[in-house]
């Protein structure tokens, strides 16, 4: 009869021991990673380009946005239209107009991260090797499409599982970014700016502050090589290190340890307002830049694969800071 106070004791010890290592497993182990579905995010491409060139103004252009807000409305607790008109700088009586779309999980969450990627794409394919198809419309497979695509796949992750921290997301579908005059021969003032979406963004939202943020411009390419952006490592080297440390962890070899050029692009405004936002583009730009071969038989779902995991690698990794 005196020993089984003892047994009880040793049982008790045991078992408490057993929950505390139990516990001790489930708070350290790595946060489970949902899988990216490249072949999926390859499907949103040529969902995209199905519409058309997706240039504004046109029928293509407004079927477009109707889709995304209606796709990106199955998954995030809430979906934004900014409306925006610029006028055209040759002729202010006419403007351009176009439209963001902005999506949020934890809308409340003070934290936020930002997302983004344009969904428009070029009017004429002044690039192309053809002189006679400079006038044509750009598809924009690769250059608009592709980063959407890795985007939207990315919301249906946050949908389908939550992040565990307590940070919002922001995915950011800007327009107007392709409308711009690239002809050096045109005199400054009326040359059309590139960039006009982030641009109105910026400047109506002044209290947006997000921890960091990403861009994705033309990511989808078959030789993808993403090289850190000039001015994102000038302006944001600490996003950019974590960003090559998630694809690092990723498996994400298209991402090179090596800086490129810096490129105007969407994540310029943030910058200049010390929002610290990167840009992931590939440079040298790619053969179909701005030419009508920028259709989805020259995107890779491989390369839309290793974009997407590391962004799923940024937002469900090792939670440092958000």
């Amino acid at each position: 009869m005196t020993r089984r106070p003892v047994v009880w004791t040793a049982l008790a010890a045991l078992v408490l021991g057993v929950g505390l290592g139990a516990w001790y497993w489930m708070s350290t182990r790595p946060a489970p990673r949902p899988d990216f579905d490249a072949a999926r995010a390859y499907g949103l491409v040529v969902e995209q380009t199905d519409f058309g060139p997706r240039i504004p103004g046109t029928a293509a252009h407004d079927s477009a946005r109707v889709w995304l807000v209606e796709r990106l409305g199955l998954w995030a607790d809430r979906v934004v239209e900014q409306q925006i008109r610029i006028p055209d700088p040759r002729d202010t009586s006419r403007t351009f107009a176009g439209t963001n779309v902005i999506a949020s999980w934890r809308p409340e969450a003070p934290r936020r991260v930002l997302l983004a990627a344009h969904w428009d794409s070029r009017p004429v394919a002044d690039d192309d090797p053809d002189p006679d198809r400079r006038i044509e419309p750009v598809l924009g497979a690769n250059d608009g499409a592709s980063g959407v695509a890795v985007l939207l796949e990315v919301a249906r992750l946050l949908h389908a599982q939550p992040l565990q921290r307590s940070v919002g997301v922001d995915v950011v579908l800007f327009d107007l970014e392709d409308l711009g005059t690239s002809d050096p021969s045109v005199p400054p003032d009326q040359r059309v700016p590139f960039a006009m979406g982030s641009e109105l963004f910026v400047r109506d939202n002044p209290g947006y502050r997000p921890v960091y943020g990403v861009l994705l411009d033309m990511v989808g390419d078959r030789d993808l090589r993403l090289p850190k952006e000039g001015y994102s490592v000038q302006y944001a080297p600490e996003v950019v290190a974590r960003v090559w440390a998630a694809a690092r962890r990723a498996g994400a070899t298209a991402f090179l340890d090596e800086v490129g050029p810096a490129i105007q692009d969407d994540h310029v405004p943030f910058l200049r307002e010390g929002i610290p936002v990167i840009d992931v583009i590939q440079t040298p730009f790619p053969d179909t830049w701005h030419t009508t071969s920028d259709t989805p038989d020259r995107v890779s779902a491989e390369s839309l694969g290793q974009v997407g995991r590391t962004l799923v690698e940024l937002l469900w990794g090792p939670d440092d800071e958000a």
